[in-house]
């Protein structure tokens, strides 16, 4: 597990040495943009300033904010219209003024439409969504003090299926790519019911947590569980005590009061009829890999062509795509020293309600392989059923 520290405001000496020698340590994959102390000290932080520990992780992510289709760099000051926008709104406000060197971000949790947004679209839809919002936290340059709001939240066996799964999947690819963004999260409008599911089964959860916990917990990254403030009955008032009113939303306000002022558009429903409702082509294919295992699908392509994918999982698996121009690097199943070439997805949760649906254009030619991770499993046989176009 790695360190939960706060990222500093300034650098001491010490700090100023080990960023200097992480950025020395990761140049070649350094952009321009996201070259910044701020970011290198986060890294550092949340990994307990262990470099060999923390470098290809970081190395991961600096690919991929070279996938020129993530776009990365340029996505924040790119309009928020991906077509999830419209029913998962922003809630990026502003400085917080009472918590120094923080940004404000309300994430309506209760009321936010995530059931039906998985119905409709795939989890990879999402995270190409959900970056955005990512970004343009990054491009504050401080750390986040990120309010989830739970009014509305019902219990229902939604829950525990949403944050096992694609929710799960989300919190693992933020606590992958962007490292110590957060400065706490701070829970509101937390449910009665949830204070009495926790009387009921308080000695099998954590010391002193609401229930909640246990099921927020697949949501939070790792490094910034420790981070986490639960307000009560009085939040309103202790809110204040975080961040200003002026960034605070005004859907807060009783009838008649005027005390938080920042405008935030509430989410919507998904209409069902959105929802997903097509199969797999029938001309797919399969791919079985078995519990434990990696699966591979090697494609010779030449430079300029597009791979046009659609992956359906019938459990949960991780996904790539790596790039080799040298027989020599190459083994039966694995990477090696291959170049990844698209995200490395750790945990794609299955079976997949809608399918996979991406495309790469081949910047070299060479040998690309597409990768399935079954390692999780025990006994589950994962099988991918695919449809790939090469034009």
């Amino acid at each position: 597990m790695t360190g939960g520290g706060s990222v500093p405001a300034k650098l001491s000496d010490s700090d100023r040495q080990k960023v200097d020698e992480l950025r020395a340590a990761v140049k070649e994959y350094l952009t321009p943009y996201y070259d910044t102390d701020f970011n290198l000290l986060r890294w550092l932080v949340g990994h307990d300033y262990n470099i060999d520990l923390l470098k290809p992780k970081l190395i991961n992510h600096l690919q991929l904010r070279k996938f020129e289709d993530w776009n990365l760099d340029g996505i924040a000051s790119t309009p928020r219209n991906h077509v999830i926008h419209n029913y998962w709104k922003s809630g990026l406000t502003g400085e917080a003024g009472k918590t120094p060197n923080t940004f404000v971000n309300v994430e309506q949790t209760g009321a936010n439409d995530y059931w039906g947004l998985l119905a409709a679209h795939s989890t990879t839809d999402l995270l190409k969504a959900r970056v955005h919002d990512l970004e343009s936290m990054l491009a504050a340059r401080s750390s986040i003090l990120y309010i989830m709001d739970l009014s509305g939240l019902k219990f229902d066996r939604n829950i525990t299926t949403l944050v096992s799964g694609a929710l799960a999947s989300i919190s693992a690819f933020m606590s992958d790519h962007y490292v110590e963004l957060i400065h706490s999260f701070v829970l509101v409008n937390v449910p009665t019911f949830i204070h009495t599911i926790w009387e009921y089964i308080h000695s099998f959860v954590l010391v002193n947590a609401p229930t909640f916990w246990t099921l927020a917990r697949p949501l939070l990254p790792e490094r910034t569980r420790n981070k986490v403030k639960i307000l009560g009955s009085k939040w309103q008032t202790e809110i204040l005590e975080l961040a200003d009113a002026s960034v605070l939303p005004s859907y807060w306000n009783a009838e008649g009061s005027s005390v938080f002022t920042a405008h935030i558009e509430r989410g919507v429903p998904v209409p069902q009829e959105l929802y997903y409702k097509g199969s797999m082509p029938a001309d797919s294919q399969t791919l079985s890999v078995k519990a434990g295992k990696i699966g591979t699908m090697d494609l010779e392509l030449k430079e300029g062509q597009s791979v046009h994918y659609l992956l359906h999982g019938d459990g949960q698996f991780a996904f790539a795509i790596y790039y080799s121009d040298d027989a020599t690097t190459r083994d039966s199943e694995g990477v090696g020293k291959w170049a990844r070439c698209y995200p490395l997805f750790a945990k794609i949760p299955g079976p997949t309600t809608v399918p996979l649906k991406d495309s790469i254009k081949i910047p070299k030619s060479g040998t690309y392989r597409l990768w399935f991770s079954n390692e999780h499993a025990w006994l589950h046989t994962l099988k991918i059923t695919h449809q790939l176009r090469i034009d």
